[in-house]
């Protein structure tokens, strides 16, 4: 059982606290609290029952307002959207659902008007909110997982008329060698120094303090350890355009890659001779597509 829940609250969940898309929302949240509570409180024949469910709708827009544009922005390591959780996001909703009863039990004492007490008003608010709002975050997600399957199959449809490894060149003519560019990449320090070809580089991620280079020698996978920042990686990078920062913590190789899987959050990209799939991160899909059709290898897009 535990294991079950542990599994589920930790299940990624895609989220956008873009600004004009949480006002968005928020507007939405107090046209519903409008239309309901003045249903079931007969506040449509006017009067000071009218007057209060406007105040509490105006009240609901500004505090989901409040949650969802100010809080991440005061708060974003909390609000990373890249590790949102089912778990983070359940939490998240409680806290829009205590700001709400508590702007409820403000208007209605300004208004000098009856009001049951906070932990009852929080049940009420609750009963009648809860389900709208995840009501509301499954079906945007089912959306941006439509969105992104469809795109996922077209950029593979794309790929398959292309080669599979950025190896797959023309042989020099006998007699002739062909230059290859050689990237180097060193540690902070400077003491740790990695020279190769860009195209034994699939890609780069960022744990901690260092960074994982990720590139082939002879068709063998390879793993180089360096001191650095994913930043500091992707300067050393950027004579050389096929290299791309798709997620927070990775830097992949455009020209190695060979699949897309489309899910809620972006893309999972397969690389050639990398088991391992890298995510593209939905706060990176514009600059991403813009980046591929730089590369004239695929457009992503009509």
């Amino acid at each position: 059982m535990l294991p079950t829940l542990r599994s589920l609250l930790n299940r990624p969940l895609a989220e956008n606290f873009d600004a004009r898309t949480q006002f968005r929302l928020a507007l939405q949240s107090g046209l519903y609290v409008f239309l309901l509570a003045g249903l079931l409180n007969g506040a449509y024949r006017g009067g000071e029952r009218l007057v209060a469910v406007v105040w509490l709708s105006l009240g609901c827009v500004a505090t989901v307002s409040l949650a969802n544009i100010v809080l991440p922005r005061l708060l974003p390591v909390a609000y990373d959207e890249d590790r949102w959780t089912v778990g983070r996001h359940s939490l998240h909703t409680l806290v829009v659902l205590l700001l709400i009863t508590s702007s409820n039990e403000l208007i209605l004492k300004v208004l000098g008007l009856a009001r049951p007490s906070f932990g009852k008003m929080y049940l009420i608010v609750t009963s009648i909110g809860l389900f709208p709002i995840m009501l509301g975050v499954f079906i945007a997600e089912q959306r941006r997982l439509k969105r992104h399957l469809a795109q996922a199959q077209v950029l593979n449809q794309q790929l398959d008329r292309q080669p599979t490894s950025p190896n797959d060149q023309p042989n020099p003519l006998p007699g002739t060698m062909l230059p290859q560019p050689i990237v180097q990449l060193m540690s902070e320090n400077g003491r740790e120094r990695l020279s190769l070809s860009p195209n034994q580089l699939r890609y780069v991620e960022s744990v901690d303090n260092y960074v994982q280079v990720h590139w082939l020698d002879d068709g063998t996978a390879q793993t180089t350890v360096l001191r650095s920042t994913l930043k500091g990686i992707e300067s050393a990078l950027g004579q050389h355009p096929q290299f791309f920062r798709c997620h927070r913590a990775f830097v992949v190789n455009l020209l190695t890659v060979v699949h897309a899987n489309g899910n809620a959050r972006g893309y999972q990209l397969t690389l050639d001779g990398v088991e391992e799939t890298i995510p593209v991160s939905r706060s990176f899909l514009s600059a991403f597509d813009g980046r591929l059709k730089a590369q004239s290898r695929f457009p992503i897009r009509p």
